[in-house]
């Protein structure tokens, strides 16, 4: 019994630590539509690895995240994603709260392929972004509109404010 606990204590830390180490994304090739070909999984990785880490300027390893995330984002053949500034003014006082909703939007999208609609993919995105960004110590580049972004969002509003 004690064998099994160990076992599983060790795997799941084991598991825990190998899900917040990413390949050297800068030896990734993304220039022609072949190289995208099953970037997929790896895309979820690195938008995991985001969520999974608190912004920091300082570190090196979530900035190449961002930077292969928004090549990836750009490049892309098989999804179309359309950033709205009606959307992105709320998290464009800040590079790496842009960062976050972009990385929700692309998660979004792979987890709900069939949904092409924009407004669904922007509540989704938002849900997702938000949560996180909440959780961050430092707000001081939130605008009054990210605020109440925030503020209705976390009273189930978020539909209602964005869309009336």
């Amino acid at each position: 019994m004690k064998k099994a606990i160990l076992f599983l204590l060790f795997f799941s830390t084991t598991l825990y630590c190998s899900s917040q180490e990413l390949p050297n994304l800068k030896s990734i090739k993304l220039n022609k539509n072949s190289q995208f070909k099953g970037t997929e999984p790896l895309v979820l990785k690195v938008v995991a690895y985001l969520f999974e880490t608190p912004i920091d300027k300082n570190n090196e390893a979530r900035r190449e995240a961002g930077q292969f995330l928004i090549k990836w984002m750009n490049g892309t053949p098989q999804y179309v994603f359309l950033l709205e500034e009606k959307d992105t003014d709320f998290f464009n006082t800040d590079a790496d709260l842009m960062l976050i909703y972009m990385a929700s939007f692309a998660k979004f999208s792979l987890e709900n392929p069939s949904q092409q609609d924009q407004r669904n993919k922007v509540l989704g995105a938002m849900q997702m972004a938000l949560p996180y960004l909440n959780k961050q110590e430092n707000k001081k580049s939130w605008s009054k509109e990210l605020w109440q972004l925030n503020d209705a969002n976390q009273k189930g509003k978020l539909e209602q404010y964005l869309y009336n």
